[in-house]
């Protein structure tokens, strides 16, 4: 699979925690080269340091909203503030159902900090009750005016492509 990504949002990982690994977290949307006829498929990509994965984005226009809820996020937080954008990724095969919500926001409990996070789960289908966890990514302080350039070059990026 080859694509190029387009929103880049890296932060270190472990800090110090007990029990993590050393290493970088990442955000990134990606897309496929157009096949003639065909629209771009755009992806994110969450990642730990020793494990990433890739869901589509539902279209072109789900990726705008992300842009749009990245540049959203004010440079300086006010009091009360509480901002939260959701989206919901996923697809389907025969085996198995993978998806994830990922959101941008202002956490009111957090001092209201910048955040991302992504959760992923897989789900057997028909058998709600075999869904289980999988990755969970989350920055809980991100640097807006850095989110905002990425997201502004991704908005590039979706005009460009028509």
């Amino acid at each position: 699979m080859r694509f190029e990504q387009v929103f880049t949002y890296a932060w270190p990982y472990g800090g110090g925690a007990a029990g993590a690994t050393p290493g970088t977290s990442v955000l990134s949307v990606a897309h496929e080269p157009a096949e003639e006829g065909t629209p771009r498929r755009w992806l994110l990509l969450a990642g730990l340091p020793h494990v990433t994965e890739l869901l589509p984005f539902d279209d072109a226009a789900q990726v705008r909203a992300f842009a749009r809820a990245v540049l959203g996020l004010r440079s300086a937080p006010a009091a009360h503030e509480h901002e939260l954008h959701e989206f919901l990724l996923g697809e389907e095969g025969p085996e198995e159902e993978r998806f994830a919500t990922l959101r941008v926001g202002r956490d009111r409990g957090e001092g209201t900090r910048a955040f991302f996070t992504y959760r992923s789960y897989v789900a057997v289908p028909g058998r709600p009750e075999w869904t289980s966890p999988g990755l969970e990514v989350v920055c809980r302080d991100v640097e807006v005016d850095r989110a905002r350039a990425e997201a502004r070059a991704l908005l590039a990026e979706l005009d460009g492509a028509g």
